[in-house]
C-alpha cells in the first residue's frame, strides 16, 4: 500500500504465494545461520529492504512440529521493503504542506487577532464616543434646565411687577376716583350750605324782631356760620388734595405738610394723638405739591394706626423738616410706639406686606415709597429710634432753573 510491500516468508512454504524472492531467500539462509540475530536491512538503488526473523515458540509447536521445527528454530522472517527515495519526496510534501498549514494557520490566528484588537479599539472608541455624547446631552439637558428655571423666575418677577403696577395703578385710579367724588360732593354741597346760611339770617332777623335777645342771637349764628365755613373750606381741601398736578411747580413742603394734617386732624385729636411739626428754616422744592403731601399722608396715616393698635398713652406724632450733609431736603416723620420689629424692617416697603393683618392691604407704604423715588428722584427709608419708628423722607433740593438743565 503507498509502495510499501508487507509479507510473512519462509523457505519451508505452506502457502506458495508467500514464496521469498531472491533477496528474502539469503536474507532467511542468514537468519538460518546466525540464530541470535532478530533482524536485517539494507538499502539497494534506493530500494529499502527490512526484514525481522520469526523464531519457533513453544506455542507454536502444536502447528509447526510436523514440519520438523523445534522450539528455537527460525522457520521464517516478516518482510518490509518501499522505495525509500519516493517515500521522502512524498515526506517532505507532506511536510511541505505541513509549513504551509501551519504558516496558514499562523496567519490566520494574527489575522484572527488583529481584527480583536481592531474589534476592541473601535468599540472602545465608539463607546468613548458615546459616553461624550451622553456627557454632552446631560450637559445640554442641566442647561436647559437652568434656563428653565431662570425663565420661569423671570416671569414670575415679571408677573410680580405687573401686578404690583396694577395694584399702583387701581389705588391711583382710587384716588382720582373719590377726589372726583368729593368734587361731585361740594357741587352738592353749595347751594344747601348757601341756603342754610340764608335761613339762619331769616332766622336771627326775625328773632330779634320779636325781642330775643341780639347778643345771643349773634353768638349762635356765629357759631353756626363757623361750622358751616369749616364744612366748605374741607370739602375743598378734600377736593384740592386728590385733584392730581398738571405740572410741576415750586411748593413749601412744609404748607404741604399741614394740609395732610388737616386731612387727618380731626381723627387725631379724637384718639388724644399730639402733632408736632418743626423746620430748621423755610424750604422750597420743585415738582408736584400733592404726592409730596398724599406721601406725608400715607405715614401720618400709619403712624396714627400704629399708636392707636398698641394703645400707646400720650401718643405723639412728630415732624421735622431739616437738611442733610448732602444738601438733601429730610422730612422725618416720629412716632413713639415703640419701632419696628428688626424681623420687619428690610420687608415694610414690599407690596401687600401689612402688620395690621385684616384692616391693611400692605400697600400704602409701598405705593408712598414708589411715588418718592419714581417721581420725585428721592428715597424713603425707616429708622428705629429711642421711642418708636422714624420714616424719613430725602428730597434733592432743586428748583425750576436745575429742572430744564
Amino acid at each position: 500500500r503507498n509502495g510499501f510491500k508487507l509479507k510473512i516468508t519462509s523457505n519451508k512454504l505452506i502457502n506458495k504465494h508467500n514464496a521469498p524472492d531472491e533477496d528474502e531467500k539469503k536474507i532467511l539462509d542468514f537468519f538460518e545461520k546466525n540464530v541470535d540475530t532478530p533482524y536485517y536491512w539494507k538499502i539497494d538503488n534506493n530500494l529499502f529492504r527490512f526484514m525481522g526473523a520469526l523464531k519457533v515458540a513453544p506455542e507454536c509447536m502444536s502447528c509447526h512440529k510436523k514440519q520438523g521445527y523445534k522450539v528455537g528454530d527460525v522457520r521464517g522472517g516478516i518482510s518490509v521493503s518501499f522505495d525509500a527515495a519516493a517515500e521522502f519526496r512524498r515526506l517532505n510534501e507532506i511536510h511541505k504542506d505541513k509549513n504551509q498549514t501551519i504558516l496558514f494557520l499562523i496567519l490566520a490566528a494574527i489575522g484572527t487577532i488583529v481584527t480583536l484588537i481592531l474589534y476592541q479599539s473601535m468599540r472602545h472608541k465608539d463607546e468613548s464616543k458615546i459616553s461624550n455624547l451622553n456627557n454632552t446631552l446631560e450637559d445640554k439637558v442641566k442647561e436647559l434646565d437652568s434656563l428653565n428655571q431662570n425663565l420661569h423666575s423671570r416671569v414670575k418677577e415679571e408677573l410680580k411687577k405687573q401686578r404690583e403696577n396694577e395694584d399702583m395703578l387701581i389705588q391711583q385710579s382710587k384716588q382720582a376716583a373719590l377726589g372726583e367724588m368729593i368734587g361731585n360732593i361740594a357741587h352738592q354741597w353749595r347751594q344747601p350750605i348757601g341756603a342754610v346760611s340764608a335761613i339762619m339770617m331769616n332766622i336771627k332777623w326775625t328773632a330779634i324782631s320779636h325781642g330775643v335777645d341780639k347778643n345771643f342771637i349773634d353768638e349762635r349764628m356765629q357759631e353756626a356760620n363757623t361750622q358751616l365755613l369749616y364744612m366748605s373750606q374741607t370739602i375743598d381741601d378734600f377736593r384740592n388734595f386728590f385733584k392730581p398736578d398738571k405740572e410741576k411747580s415750586l411748593f413749601s413742603p412744609a404748607i404741604e405738610i399741614d394740609r395732610a394734617y388737616q386731612i387727618l386732624k380731626a381723627s387725631l385729636d379724637d384718639r388724644n394723638i399730639k402733632f408736632l411739626q418743626f423746620a430748621s428754616q423755610e424750604f422750597e422744592l420743585y415738582g408736584y405739591a400733592n404726592e409730596f403731601s398724599q406721601v406725608v399722608l400715607n405715614l401720618i396715616s400709619n403712624a396714627k394706626d400704629i399708636l392707636i393698635s398698641r394703645d400707646i398713652a400720650n401718643p405723639i406724632i412728630e415732624i421735622h423738616l431739616y437738611m442733610d450733609y448732602d444738601a438733601n431736603l429730610c422730612c422725618s416723620i416720629k412716632d413713639n410706639a415703640g419701632g419696628v420689629e428688626k424681623e420687619y424692617l428690610d420687608k415694610i416697603f414690599e407690596p401687600y406686606f401689612t402688620t395690621k393683618k385684616r384692616e391693611g392691604t400692605g400697600i400704602g407704604l409701598y405705593i408712598a415709597k414708589e411715588i418718592v423715588e419714581k417721581h420725585m428722584e428721592g428715597s424713603l427709608i425707616v429708622k428705629n429710634s429711642a421711642v418708636g419708628a422714624n420714616f424719613i423722607i430725602i428730597l434733592p433740593l432743586k428748583g425750576a432753573s436745575d429742572e430744564k438743565v
